[in-house]
């Protein structure tokens, strides 16, 4: 599981941040590889100098984002200079994007530039509709109303816990039905636990993973 962290440019271009990563990662509180830092995009910042400040910072294995892509500084140019390891679509592009085309092009081109759906985010989904619009781009990740709420992480925790009390369950209806699959209350019960697991997957971090079989 990844964990987004938005940050301001000022703050990547303090002298002393890769020095409290350090200790973030030396206290054990977070590892590298799971941290993403999202860039953001409302306060400007001179792109070359800005790559330069992020080169230490990708050394320890901490990975770089740009927030609300297709709002305020990115462009291209910029993406191809700061070469992000993800990018996050802004809503301005996703809302209402199953109704306009000119939107769908702009997502299947940012995708290309990443070379990979799976390094684009599409924010702000709120409809199933904009779902599919945005897997038909070529986007495999998307965060909005549509899947979840924003959720406290204990209230995730409680969910993983009834998860597994759910799991054993289910391994008791099945062992009493010796077995049988097809079973009335072994399928209810799977249903149940299907369910519960699929919450999880969408809060898990705020961005789903958009099935291809799913529309």
């Amino acid at each position: 599981m990844l964990l987004f962290v938005n940050v301001m440019p000022s703050s990547l271009m303090e002298r002393d941040f890769r020095r409290k990563l350090e200790k973030i990662f030396t206290d054990g509180l977070c590892e590298p590889k799971h941290l993403v830092l999202e860039v953001v995009e409302y306060i400007s910042y001179d792109p070359p100098a800005l790559f330069k400040c992020l080169e230490p910072i990708r050394s320890l294995g901490v990975r770089i984002a740009l927030d609300d892509v297709g709002k305020g500084n990115t462009s291209l140019s910029t993406l191809e200079e700061l070469k992000p390891d993800f990018i996050k679509i802004d809503r301005s592009l996703t809302r209402d994007v199953a109704l306009s085309s000119s939107k769908q092009r702009l997502l299947r081109e940012l995708t290309q530039v990443m070379e990979s759906g799976d390094f684009v985010i599409a924010e702000g989904v709120e409809r199933w509709e904009d779902v599919i619009a945005v897997q038909a781009a070529g986007i495999h990740l998307s965060q909005g109303y549509y899947w979840s709420r924003p959720m406290p992480a204990h209230e995730l925790t409680l969910l993983a816990i009834q998860i597994e009390i759910e799991r054993m369950a289910l391994f008791e209806i099945a062992s009493e039905k010796k077995g049988v699959l097809t079973d009335e209350a072994v399928i209810r019960k799977s249903q149940e636990l299907d369910m519960l697991i699929n919450s999880l997957c969408r809060n898990g971090n705020g961005t789903t993973r958009i099935p291809p079989d799913s529309f």
